[in-house]
């Protein structure tokens, strides 16, 4: 019975990531469309800033299951979670340092990525 609840909850982690990166993708496009290409790159970057970590912190989240390994999902979710936040940091600032970003595409595209994992629970059932 966990390891169906440990593989649903997985499986919607991974959904959740891969609905960030389709919204990424959404978002290069319109402002590829509406902009130039230097903006679609931003603003995909951006978007990848937000589900990278996200996948990170999904893949160390949901390593263990069940109640006899309560230690070791505890420590997996801190670790998650602590590596989610320092590739957040990292990887916003490598790509803050390019010379051809554009700052608001990047973070247009960040802000959205995230709200896509945010808002996912009222659009799929999760």
């Amino acid at each position: 019975m966990a390891e169906n609840i440990a593989t649903q909850a997985r499986k919607s982690a991974y959904f959740a990531v891969l609905a960030q990166v389709i919204v990424a993708g959404c978002i290069a496009l319109a402002f590829f469309l509406l902009a130039d290409s230097a903006g679609a790159k931003s603003a995909f970057k951006g978007g990848l800033a937000a589900a990278v970590p996200n996948f990170v912190f999904a893949f160390f989240a949901f390593r263990y299951s069940g109640a006899e390994q309560a230690e070791r999902i505890s420590a997996a979710l801190m670790r998650g979670h602590s590596l989610k936040v320092l590739l957040t940091v990292i990887l916003c600032a490598v790509v803050l340092q390019q010379e051809h970003l554009i700052p608001e595409a990047f973070i247009t595209g960040f802000l959205i990525t995230l709200l896509t994992q945010w808002t996912a629970p009222f659009f799929f059932k999760l």
